[in-house]
């Protein structure tokens, strides 16, 4: 006959059977979690560098790997995981989370000076809807896409056509194939192009929709050009639409794949460069200027040229803040006539 004491062992042994097996349960949780933890904070660190080295090298690269789980988010320049917050900066980033990403680094060229800028997509399509005369929209569509990826050497690829209700002769091609091959055909087609009716195939499909359109039409992303440089983007909210002014094609880029916060971020950017590029480039300039064989052949072009460089200074503190359209026309003035008085520079050696 078992005693009290050998049932109260039995009893006690249970109890303690039961707590060693629940501390080795929370321990190899624990040994579980940490593992994993560390797991993705390798791959959040490889992520990264590739982006640094992308951003240092120009030469594009794919990421594979179960980063489309650990990517919660984009607030540039934060990438926003499970295990922390991974800061980017300095560099410029554009990034749509998604399993296997084309990292690709983009820039905008003025010839005295570039923005770099990394482009971090997973097959993306970008479907434009020009609604008007197609020698006003196809500049802007060609103006829009040199800021988006070309993925020619990677992977994961950003295909772009233009059209919808039935066009799909002008879908899936990559940047280069589709602004020096396509759109010049678009320029001879007699085809007729209309808002587009069934928006939810190409959701479905992975297309980004862009609207292009004199008038505000019924898109979740529609672009109104007020002259060849500016104009104002529209993004459909719960509101109505919110409203954004672009000085650039960047910006129309920014907005399409980054919406507010990442449109706010690229401005900060580009405009604080920008300001330390053009004291770089006066000062410059003023050495040119004061060199007594290039004064006589070159003083006059320099001296324009550093005129124009100052225009832009002047005016980045107003583009900076809610600019106007008469700011944003003139600053888009400037950059474009900057890059064309550098380029006759450059041709006459003065540069």
């Amino acid at each position: 006959m078992i005693s009290v004491f050998d049932v109260f062992k039995i009893i006690l042994g249970v109890i303690i059977s039961v707590f060693i097996l629940f501390v080795l349960l929370r321990f190899a949780t624990s040994y579980m979690d940490i593992g994993e933890s560390s797991r993705q904070a390798s791959i959040m660190v490889n992520l990264k560098k590739s982006i640094e080295d992308v951003y240092t090298t120009g030469i594009s690269s794919d990421f594979e790997g179960e980063n489309a789980d650990l990517i919660l988010g984009y607030s540039p320049p934060y990438i926003e995981t499970s295990v922390a917050s991974v800061d980017m900066d300095p560099v410029p980033l554009f990034l749509v989370p998604g399993k296997g990403l084309s990292i690709y680094r983009n820039e905008y060229d003025l010839g005295w000076w570039k923005f770099y800028y990394i482009e971090a997509m997973p097959e993306t399509g970008i479907l434009f809807v020009p609604l008007g005369a197609k020698e006003r929209m196809l500049p802007l569509i060609g103006n829009i896409t040199r800021f988006l990826p070309s993925t020619e050497n990677t992977k994961a690829k950003t295909k772009f056509g233009i059209g919808c209700n039935g066009t799909e002769f002008w879908f899936g091609w990559e940047r280069y194939k589709f602004t020096e091959a396509i759109m010049p055909r678009m320029l001879t087609a007699d085809l007729e192009l209309n808002l587009c009716e069934n928006v939810d195939y190409f959701r479905d499909k992975g297309f980004r929709l862009v609207t292009l359109s004199e008038d505000l039409k019924d898109a979740d992303f529609v672009v109104k050009p007020l002259d060849e440089d500016i104009g104002y983007v529209y993004i459909r909210n719960e509101e109505g639409y919110a409203e954004f002014m672009y000085k650039n094609g960047l910006d129309i880029a920014a907005l399409l794949l980054g919406g507010k916060g990442l449109y706010d971020y690229t401005n900060e950017k580009f405009l604080s460069e920008l300001e330390v590029a053009t004291d770089v480039s006066t000062r410059e300039s003023g050495i040119l200027m004061t060199d007594a064989g290039l004064n006589q052949r070159c003083g006059t072009k320099v001296a324009e040229f550093v005129d124009i460089l100052n225009a832009i200074k002047e005016l980045i503190p107003k583009i900076k803040g809610p600019a106007n359209e008469d700011d944003a026309r003139a600053f888009a003035l400037y950059i474009k006539s900057s890059a064309i008085k550098y380029g006759e520079l450059d041709s006459m050696g003065c540069a």
